[in-house]
């Protein structure tokens, strides 16, 4: 019965230094995450912390990608999209660390735009 009810996040936790919200820019976590309309709130991190949706550097631009872990060798990741029109990828994990920004901890689904706005 508990699972039916969010756990309730205080205001100032999410209002805090540690957490950024990010804007989803593209369509490549669609439908999970749509680009032009939705947000995530991420916390810096410089490794993999387990698996979840990360912002990594691409070099061009940060960028939304599941990391999983592949378990295969080296302790290889796999980069991947929510969109099956993008395809994944396998990087070493060191290559990973040096490039990743931030992990997920929550998305934020706008719901309606005008309020967004502008004053």
């Amino acid at each position: 019965m508990n699972d039916l009810f969010a756990h309730v996040i205080s205001p100032d936790k999410v209002l805090s230094g540690r957490f950024r919200i990010h804007p989803v820019l593209g369509d490549e976590m669609e439908p999970t995450l749509r680009g032009g309309r939705d947000y995530v709130l991420t916390t810096p991190v410089t490794a993999f912390e387990g698996e979840g949706i990360y912002l990594v550097d691409v070099g061009f631009g940060i960028e939304l990608f599941r990391v999983t872990n592949t378990l295969g060798p080296a302790g290889e990741l796999l980069l991947s999209r929510e969109n099956p029109l993008y395809g994944s990828h396998r990087v070493a994990r060191q290559h990973f660390n040096e490039a990743v920004v931030g992990i997920v901890v929550a998305d934020i689904r706008t719901r309606v735009d005008r309020f967004l706005g502008g004053e």
